[in-house]
């Protein structure tokens, strides 16, 4: 699974591709939405601790009742909801810079 997504073999060590165990000082405020019942979840709650370590404002939640991949399933309400806490979440970023 980790060698599809980082494409070739040369990547698995990169940093942009798995940020995990690295310096994060340098990502924006981020949002990590889990499922509830999904087995990467805990890498999800990790990853949210190490940005909190770093001093990134992140915001880790998990939509309950959901399985990995309810944003890939259209038309579920499951979708629907997540797609509505992006898109608020990045809103009020959006204001913030104005």
């Amino acid at each position: 699974m980790n060698r599809n997504y980082a494409g070739s073999p040369q990547y698995m060590n990169d940093p942009r591709a798995f940020p995990g165990g690295a310096n994060l000082s340098q990502f924006p405020d981020t949002l990590i939405l889990n499922a509830e019942y999904d087995t990467l979840r805990a890498s999800g709650d990790a990853f949210a601790s190490e940005l909190a370590a770093h001093h990134v404002p992140v915001e880790n939640e998990h939509l309950p009742g959901t399985r990995h991949g309810f944003l890939n399933r259209p038309a579920t309400p499951a979708m629907t909801t997540g797609l509505d806490r992006i898109a608020s979440w990045l809103q009020t970023r959006a204001r913030s810079l104005v």
